[in-house]
């Protein structure tokens, strides 16, 4: 377990949310805050001190696709609500049904309170880790309708309260917006740091990140993965936090399979801060991220075969 990892399981663990603002509190976190600058030497790669491996895999709704092409297992990304059965995968993505305003506020024997009780009782009872995000890109028109950041950044904390009073400290707690919020303007509504729970609450920032060339009807060009990543870590670094691309993808194209040797490339430079990948092998023909020829799932079986800088558990 690197220097990183361990911090980031103990992290919320330490100073429990709702004790916030007292000076045993401010304590802590000073101590916290020395332990992270510690941990960022310490998990560099090198003889003394081996950085963890990157999980990496691909998106629920695809992955079983890409695991027959491939002729590979690997890591899932699921995507679920809280009032559905809790998926095995080494991330979890979940989202209430309900406006943020009605999660924050949820107390026992409401429906909202006991089905996020139930998911944290049974994630504690599976044991071993998970990654978990709390209701993915919140800044993106799709969830206008819930909220605005502050009530999304309440609704965050209040999830992750309960999960922490049910004793759920299995959970990596993972904030995923979308990369564009990273690279927007400070008076833009999807300006990331409006949206940011806060250092207690966050194990790793996430950015669902692609490279769009002309799909979707986009006119953005072929782009290189840092383009889209590299603001995500250093968003990630300033707050001495992981970082993950729960979602990353490019479109049909003669150089995917050298664009996934180049994210090869950065995802092993990057390894120490990124915790997981997971690649969106979905689409149709308006939108298509599917991997389709033998030389882009040689490329994709590479990363998987280099056990040295990527895992296929958590």
């Amino acid at each position: 377990m690197s220097t990183y990892r361990w911090l980031a399981s103990a992290r919320g663990r330490r100073i429990q949310p709702g004790a916030r603002g007292s000076g045993r509190s401010r304590r802590l976190t000073l101590w916290s805050a020395a332990l992270l600058a510690l941990a960022t030497v310490l998990a560099t790669p090198g003889p003394a001190q081996a950085a963890s491996p990157v999980v990496f895999g691909s998106v629920d709704g695809g992955i079983r696709r890409l695991e027959h092409d491939t002729g590979r297992q690997m890591a899932n990304h699921a995507y679920a609500h809280f009032d559905s059965q809790v998926p095995v995968a080494e991330m979890i993505t979940v989202r209430t049904s309900v406006p943020w305003r009605q999660v924050s506020s949820a107390q026992p024997g409401s429906a909202t309170y006991d089905a996020i009780v139930r998911w944290a009782q049974t994630i504690k009872a599976r044991g071993g880790r998970v990654l978990l995000a709390y209701h993915h890109e919140p800044e993106a028109s799709g969830s206008l309708s819930y909220g605005g950041a502050a009530d999304f950044i309440a609704a965050y904390r209040r999830v992750e309260t309960i999960f922490n009073q049910q004793g759920a400290t299995n959970v990596t707690w993972v904030w995923q917006m979308t990369a564009y919020a990273f690279r927007v303007k400070s008076t833009d509504r999807r300006y990331a740091p409006k949206w940011y729970p806060g250092d207690d609450y966050v194990d790793v920032v996430g950015g669902d990140g692609y490279n769009w060339g002309s799909a979707c009807g986009r006119t953005t060009g072929w782009t290189e993965l840092p383009s889209f990543t590299d603001p995500i870590i250093a968003f990630a670094r300033a707050h001495q936090k992981l970082a993950a691309l729960p979602e990353f993808g490019a479109p049909p194209n003669s150089r995917r399979a050298q664009w996934l040797d180049n994210a090869h490339q950065y995802f092993a430079n990057n390894q120490g801060i990124l915790v997981a990948a997971f690649y969106f092998n979905k689409g149709d023909s308006h939108c298509n991220w599917v991997l389709s020829t033998q030389s882009e799932f040689a490329a994709f079986n590479r990363m998987l075969d280099d056990r040295t800088h990527f895992t296929t558990s958590y």
